[in-house]
């Protein structure tokens, strides 16, 4: 039997976004979405969340791009010269590569987004990342921690995917993809955390027009695939300050298009929410034992 999660990125980064979001949930086939407590409409994501009667998210953390929760005293080396984090994640990372970052700053911000979501409410079902930043080895210690800590089952793993693009770009992200992912399966085995079998929408991240998602499904295999998007609505901010969403609204037609709901029938691939995943696996949080 073939089960898909579909699950959208960056709830709560701007309102444009979160429409996109919304419509791609009622509308479409979007079953898990991603919020996004450092965005600068988050607010407006949770009255959503709640007209929309979502009870459950995964929890999408950020070190990039947005503005962190944690005072800046506390956080310095996380911080860029405005006082906000780094937009651009190379700068970020060039920073983590030269050991400029603390990585208990990273812990303790991280924290105060969690906390962030407890108080809304809100069941948070799995831990995923702005940028992917989780994937670097030691921040993914920190994530594994954390998940431990607040009883949250599953971390986001993107692994062993194929694109539908061709380019340098993709090239490139297939290569990194390929050298993170060996210890990433090896630290998320060995702390019993949960993930779907297959992942997709990291290598083709941003571009999810029509055609990619149908061949995206129509190359689903067996067990459970989670698949990452974008939507949006297109406004004058979006295009502003988050360039990447730029093809948000052809993900969104693609993803409560006619074609693409037909093919997950014709196929009969089952969607899941991420609880509806963890039920269906019998996953059950992993206990905290402090260090």
């Amino acid at each position: 039997m073939k089960y898909l999660i579909v699950s959208a990125d960056d709830f709560g980064l701007a309102r444009n976004i979160n429409e996109g979001i919304v419509k791609a949930y009622k509308e479409g086939i979007v079953t898990c979405v991603h919020l996004m407590p450092t965005g600068e409409a988050f607010d407006d994501a949770l009255k959503l969340a709640k007209m929309i009667g979502l009870n459950e998210i995964g929890a999408h953390l950020a070190l990039t791009q947005t503005t962190p929760l944690t005072e800046a005293g506390k956080i310095p080396t996380l911080l860029a010269a405005n006082g906000g984090f780094y937009q651009d994640y190379k700068k970020f990372f060039l920073k983590f590569i030269h050991k400029g970052i603390d990585l208990n700053q990273i812990y303790i911000e991280l924290k105060s987004q969690i906390n962030a979501l407890q108080m809304a409410g809100l069941r948070i079902t799995n831990l995923s990342s702005h940028d992917h930043i989780h994937m670097a080895p030691v921040i993914l210690d920190i994530f594994v921690k954390l998940a431990k800590e607040y009883c949250i089952p599953a971390i986001r793993f993107p692994h062993e995917e194929k694109s539908f693009h061709s380019g340098i770009n993709q090239f490139y992200k297939s290569i990194i993809l390929s050298f993170l992912e060996e210890r990433a399966k090896k630290v998320l085995h060995a702390s019993a955390i949960s993930s779907p079998d297959h992942f997709r929408g990291f290598l083709d991240s941003g571009k999810l027009k029509e055609e990619v998602v149908l061949r995206i499904i129509g190359s689903l295999e067996e067990g459970t695939t989670e698949l990452v998007c974008h939507p949006a609505i297109i406004g004058p901010e979006v295009l502003k300050k988050y360039g990447f969403h730029k093809n948000g609204e052809l993900e969104l037609s693609a993803l409560t298009g006619y074609a693409v709901k037909k093919l997950i029938k014709n196929k009969e691939i089952q969607l899941l929410s991420y609880g509806e995943f963890l039920l269906k696996n019998e996953v059950k949080a992993v206990p905290f034992t402090p260090d």
